[in-house]
């Protein structure tokens, strides 16, 4: 019995930002299927949530895949360089809360990407650091973290570096 009974959008765009909100209902393999194909190539957000389709499906290694090409796409936003605008209180508690939470393993949408690139960035390489803990990689996963700058990753990384020296994946 085939599931896959309809045709692809024509907007390589529309399609990505349909297979976005296929993967956060939990429609995992249709959206794999809208995913997968060659005209999401260059969408950070596809490529990203593309990677947690792997994840989701145990494919780790696909998935590190997937989300080292969205974070070189992400890189290449233009105002995605080093720094970001983290002012205030309100925003450095609202940010910690998203990384406690692990937002970072739920799809992101393309102007996410663009409005936030250095948070996008932050996010795959959270979602990175995750998978390689997965797979006992703990070095790799302090590699990365390394490139996790400001307050709101500080208890973050804290964490990760207590966990890897106690051997906790």
């Amino acid at each position: 019995m085939n599931f896959n009974t309809g045709k692809p959008l024509e907007d390589p765009q529309c399609e990505a930002q349909s297979a976005i909100a296929y993967l956060r209902q939990g429609f995992d393999a249709q959206a794999f299927l809208l995913l997968s194909g060659p005209q999401t190539e260059k969408d950070p957000a596809a490529r990203f949530a593309l990677g947690l389709c792997h994840l989701r499906a145990g494919e780790q290694d696909a998935a590190i895949f997937c989300f080292e090409q969205a974070l070189r796409l992400i890189k290449a936003i233009p105002g995605s360089g080093p720094g970001t605008t983290e002012n205030g209180e309100t925003y450095l508690t609202l940010a910690k809360k998203q990384i406690e939470d692990e937002l970072y393993l739920k799809p992101m949408d393309g102007d996410f990407c663009a409005r936030f690139p250095k948070f996008a960035e932050y996010m795959v390489l959270l979602a990175l650091i995750s998978v390689y803990r997965q797979k006992g990689m703990g070095d790799q996963a302090q590699k990365l973290a390394a490139g996790l700058t400001g307050p709101a990753f500080e208890a973050y990384k804290n964490k990760l570096r207590e966990d890897i020296s106690h051997g906790i994946s």
